[in-house]
């Protein structure tokens, strides 16, 4: 009989979950929510891939159609 009923305790169901919700209370202002969407937001917005990319002014043309005619393989990414 005690096994059957430690088998019961053991495992946590939808039931008992909802149960403990009822009693739970917010632990996160709305201030600190609206830090977290800032600090996301800046976060997002600096992570942009490739936005602001820019070629040194001095670059010449020459130099990009070597590099360009040297990785001819496009098969070989690290080539």
């Amino acid at each position: 009989m005690e096994e059957e009923e430690s088998e019961e305790l053991s495992e946590i169901k939808p039931a008992h979950f909802e149960e403990s919700m009822k009693y739970a209370r917010r632990s996160v202002s709305d201030a600190d929510i609206r830090k977290y969407q800032s600090f996301a937001q800046t976060l997002q917005q600096s992570r942009g891939f490739g936005s602001e990319f820019r070629f040194a002014a001095n670059q010449t043309s020459s130099a990009t159609t070597s590099t360009a005619t040297v990785n001819d393989d496009d098969d070989d990414l690290y080539a």
